[in-house]
């Protein structure tokens, strides 16, 4: 009697790379670990320089997941903006917001950009990365 052979199963987004920029440690630390879990390569950081640096210790970041509000006046709209000016292509980036002023509706029309209103659920948030990298 012959076995069958099980498949093994590659993660399907195993090769992307995701910076994540949520400045509260619980949560940048389970969304790092979620992101992980589903074979994603995570760098997290909680700030604006932080990211900046990590963008140059690890060029070619594939999809950048950020949150509105961050520490010290920070918003997600100017990492995505900065990191956006130092890459030759236009990053792919998730905005993570519990705003739901104009301002943060009119971004919606960036084509490389998608909003998710918190709180997030990890099968939305994974739903949006996919369709981002085109998984």
């Amino acid at each position: 009697m012959k076995m069958k052979a099980t498949p093994v199963l590659e993660p399907h987004a195993g090769r992307a790379s995701i910076l994540l920029v949520e400045d509260d440690p619980a949560v940048r630390n389970a969304t790092r670990m979620l992101l992980k879990v589903e074979g994603y390569r995570v760098i997290a950081v909680s700030t604006l320089t932080e990211a900046l640096l990590a963008t140059r210790e690890n060029p070619g970041f594939d999809l950048l997941v950020t949150d509105y509000h961050l520490a010290n006046g920070e918003t997600g709209i100017q990492v995505i903006a900065r990191l956006r000016e130092i890459q030759s292509v236009p990053m792919r980036a998730v905005l993570i917001t519990g705003d739901t002023s104009s301002a943060i509706k009119e971004m919606t029309f960036d084509p490389h950009l998608r909003i998710a209103s918190k709180p997030v659920k990890a099968d939305e948030l994974l739903s949006i990365l996919e369709t981002l990298l085109g998984t």
